[in-house]
């Protein structure tokens, strides 16, 4: 059963200068005041306060958290998936061979019940997902939950066998209005996924609260429905960011996933503010791992 949760009450995106003035929701408001001094540009004075799972295994209070690497190998994205970088950000993050990313997915172990959140690439994309569930002792018919971030293949492809039969096979899956009623949610793959567990899919909206005390936050603008999902001091953020080395620092860079890049850099910027007014510890399926 979902329980409803009255909309939490982001915190207005506010990023002090290096004199100690707020900017508040500028559209520019991750780049210093042009009137501070040169060194106010300095990426690692920006970020120090955002905190990030850096762990495989991660215990909390009342539950611990798995990081799944589904993707095989070293991942890293190019400045050029990210529009017209300009040449003073690219020297500040300094990564010219590439930006480290992953596709991950997460794991959650609480009460007696295994949710996991997302699905990676599946088989047929060499994902290794199972491989990493069996790492942590849980096989497919153990997973009681999945939570989905958003229906793109990265992220909902290992839902199916590659014969289109179900994985999770026990599971109830849960994922947002928004994301099932779009059009991504009546593409192929969407609409398959969705067909084969009909019996186990649950709609939510945003501020609901879902079984295991996990709560649905909006995020969207990467896709029409994108969800944010927090336990405890733990914020499962999805594709909020895909570089973390430019978009921690410079949010307003988008990649070209995003399907609405105004909304997405909004997203981006409000929820990296409330992460780090309430403390929380990020984790996310594209951060390097």
């Amino acid at each position: 059963m979902i329980k409803k949760l009255f909309p939490i009450a982001m915190v207005a995106l506010t990023i002090a200068s290096c004199g100690g003035n707020a900017q508040n929701n500028a559209p520019n408001a991750t780049k210093c005041d042009q009137n501070a001094a040169a060194d106010c540009c300095n990426a690692s004075s920006q970020v120090s306060d955002y905190k990030f799972l850096d762990a495989k295994e991660k215990a909390f209070d009342g539950f611990t958290v798995y990081w799944l690497k589904d993707n095989d190998g070293e991942r890293k994205f190019p400045f050029d998936l990210f529009g017209n970088v300009a040449d003073d950000i690219k020297k500040e993050v300094n990564m010219p061979d590439g930006m480290p990313s992953s596709i991950s997915a997460y794991l959650i172990k609480t009460n007696g019940k295994n949710i996991l959140f997302d699905a990676g690439l599946g088989q047929k994309a060499n994902g290794q997902l199972l491989n990493e569930l069996s790492k942590v002792g849980v096989t497919p018919e153990q997973v009681d939950y999945v939570y989905i971030t958003h229906f793109h293949g990265d992220h909902i492809g290992g839902m199916l066998t590659p014969e289109g039969e179900k994985v999770f096979t026990k599971a109830e899956v849960y994922v947002s209005r928004l994301e099932k009623e779009s059009d991504l949610g009546k593409g192929e793959q969407a609409v398959k996924m969705s067909e084969k567990y009909a019996d186990k899919l649950h709609i939510f909206n945003f501020g609901d609260r879902l079984p295991e005390d996990v709560l649905a936050i909006d995020a969207v603008g990467h896709t029409p429905g994108h969800t944010a999902f927090k336990k405890g001091n733990l914020l499962i953020v999805g594709d909020l960011m895909h570089a973390m080395a430019l978009q921690l620092p410079h949010p307003e860079y988008c990649a070209n996933f995003d399907g609405d890049k105004e909304k997405a850099v909004a997203s981006r910027k409000r929820i990296l503010e409330y992460a780090k007014q309430n403390g929380l510890i990020m984790s996310g399926m594209h951060l390097p791992y």
